[in-house]
């Protein structure tokens, strides 16, 4: 995108003031009247553009994400990122882009803010911007940790620092960057790779003259502590358990004093003070709920100290009051995503219920009849099948974003989705049944938006708490779908809750079997087998399509209805030989998602960016040597 000169705004009282209005808003952190600025805000955009304009949105996006309004600080980014976009300046356009990746995360959209910061990325690859560049890269790897998806985290973080050593604007940064990828570390149960990168994180970082940069040391001595329980170093963890503290005093941030709570209990607990230490992290969490801030952590925390306690009863307590929160914070999320992608698809036609697509389609109708045509009628079809399948996209990408850390291509539920409908071919429906399989298919694991990351990414199997977590996924699922608003979901409902039933009635979650189970839950109970099998995942390698095809056969009318199967078994016998790559053709739909396309072009950058982390992580593990 190229850049022209612009002028500045006009001397304008009212901008001035409201200008003033956000940066005053900016500073304090708060605001006596949110909804009256946001409109004034709004309005400046009712003329011509200037980047003044865009610049006064960015801001007051930045303010209404800091204070806990990030859909509304997405909103203003977007006007931002238009206006920038029709003012043909890409370094703009860039920082509204960016900022809309922030308010995206925030909410829980890992696809639109994906999406934000690809093309964010490519403005400001496109203007040689590394500052913009590194920033981008710095606020891509936090979302992915917020999703669980730490290997691509560490990647995006890595060529954050990479940039870095360049651009000293970026250099104040790097100590939060190593923060972040000890973290990732952490995760993945990494301690030796975390402990060498917290003390790099630590040497990095700035002088802690701010709040902002005393929380991030009270973070990094937070991640510390956490580090030295699990290589049951009890004495280093009390030790920076109480240099989190002594950070955390000198500022009055109640995140920098939960972050060092937490740190105190576990130290305590782990060390022997087990009573004190559960206590403090008791406490600590009430405290979380009262200043209403996120308590995920903390019960992490807590349920790991009790576990160590052996106080098992407590300790599943407050494991099942974590899974509802985290089931009510996703179900919450996924539901304003799709409640404000219907209200932007529908605002032709604001007088008409979102729930309600009879009178749409009742024009159709109406038109076909007096056109009297077989052609009219394939309209009417076809745009039915538009408008169902405009409506789920906000839906489909979510739940792509769920099955992320699961199966790192993406691709997963469109390869499902292909194959199901193809099965329904087969079996004989007709062309609209085979068109909503294959579209309803695609949302059967939404509901792993609401298990928590430990538990999806698990390397070895579940133990039998942990796999009843695990089946928690097909009601989550079916109940966000049926919550949704989204007209004729009935079949993708019923996918998602009896997609693991089984033909002998020994499945999940209603232990239905036989003709029970609906036809497309069988149909596509087959299509996800196939696939999940034939594909590496956390827990297992790929296996042989003879190997999935021999399981399948052994499963038929135990697990699988028998006459599905056969003609399953048919189905994958003529694909294989009509198709020299069946993956690539069953996940054809996969690569015209924005959201696919924009992680393929991140990945892509990342590529190399991942061996240069290796490199570097060998050469300071030499250093230490």
């Amino acid at each position: 995108m190229s850049e022209r000169v612009i002028s500045p705004t006009p001397a304008n009282s009212d901008f001035d003031l409201i200008r003033n209005r956000v940066g005053d808003a900016l500073r304090t952190g708060a605001c006596a009247d949110p909804a009256a600025l946001e409109k004034a805000v709004r309005d400046q955009f009712g003329g011509i553009p200037s980047l003044d304009t865009v610049q006064l949105a960015v801001d007051a996006a930045l303010f209404f994400y800091i204070s806990g309004r990030s859909q509304k600080g997405f909103e203003l980014a977007s006007r931002a990122r238009d206006a920038a976009i029709s003012l043909a300046n890409s370094k703009s356009a860039a920082t509204a882009l960016n900022m809309m990746g922030i308010c995206a995360a925030d909410i829980g959209n890992l696809p639109l803010a994906m999406e934000s910061y690809a093309q964010a990325l490519s403005l400001a690859t496109s203007d040689d911007d590394v500052v913009r560049q590194g920033k981008v890269w710095q606020n891509l790897g936090a979302a992915l940790v917020y999703s669980g998806l730490f290997r691509e985290a560490i990647a995006c973080f890595t060529r954050a620092v990479s940039l870095s050593k360049s651009v000293p604007e970026l250099q104040q940064f790097v100590g939060g960057t190593y923060t972040n990828i000890a973290l990732c570390h952490l995760n993945l149960d990494e301690f030796s790779q975390g402990l060498a990168i917290i003390k790099r994180a630590i040497d990095e970082s700035a002088e802690q003259a701010d709040a902002h940069s005393i929380q991030n040391r009270v973070l990094a001595e937070n991640y510390f502590t956490r580090l030295f329980i699990e290589i049951s170093d009890f004495d280093g963890a009390i030790a920076h358990a109480r240099t989190a503290r002594e950070y955390a005093n000198k500022s009055k941030s109640p995140r920098s004093d939960i972050q060092a709570s937490v740190a105190e209990g576990l130290a305590e607990a782990f060390a022997g003070n087990v009573d004190i230490g559960i206590t403090r992290l008791t406490a600590t969490l009430n405290r979380t709920k009262e200043l209403n801030l996120a308590s995920r952590e903390v019960l992490v925390a807590l349920v790991k100290a009790l576990e160590f306690a052996g106080r098992h009863e407590e300790a599943l307590k407050y494991l099942q009051e974590m899974l509802s929160l985290q089931r009510q914070t996703a179900e919450a999320n996924v539901l304003n995503h799709v409640h404000h992608h219907l209200v932007q698809l529908h605002a032709v036609d604001a007088d008409s219920p979102i729930e309600d697509v009879k009178q749409v389609m009742r024009r159709m109708e109406s038109r076909a009849e007096v056109l009297e045509g077989r052609v009219a009628k394939v309209e009417v079809i076809k745009q039915r099948q538009e408008l169902f399948k405009a409506r789920v996209e906000a839906m489909e990408r979510l739940a792509v974003a769920a099955e992320l850390r699961d199966d790192s291509t993406g691709e997963h539920s469109y390869r499902v989705g292909r194959m199901a409908c193809l099965l329904a071919k087969e079996a004989g429906c007709d062309d609209e049944a085979i068109f909503m399989i294959d579209i309803a298919a695609r949302l059967h694991d939404v509901g792993k938006i609401g298990i928590p990351d430990g538990i999806l990414l698990k390397p070895r199997g579940f133990n039998p708490a942990e796999r009843a977590v695990m089946e928690m996924h097909a009601e989550i699922g079916a109940d966000v779908l049926a919550k949704s608003e989204i007209p004729h979901i009935k079949m993708a409902e019923e996918i998602a809750r009896h997609h693991h039933e089984r033909w002998d009635g020994w499945g999940y979650p209603a232990k239905i079997g036989s003709r029970e189970i609906p036809f497309a839950a069988r149909i596509t109970a087959l299509a996800d087998v196939y696939d999940a099998l034939t594909h590496k995942r956390p827990y297992k390698e790929a296996w042989t399509v003879e190997a999935t095809l021999s399981e399948i056969v052994a499963s038929r009318g135990t697990h699988f209805d028998p006459e599905l199967t056969d003609l399953f078994l048919a189905l994958v016998s003529r694909l294989r030989r009509e198709h020299r790559d069946l993956d690539h053709y069953l996940g054809e739909a996969a690569r015209a998602s924005p959201f696919i396309q924009a992680r393929s072009k991140i990945w892509d950058t990342l590529k190399l960016a991942r061996e240069e982390y290796q490199l570097e992580f060998q050469r300071s593990m030499d250093l230490q040597r």
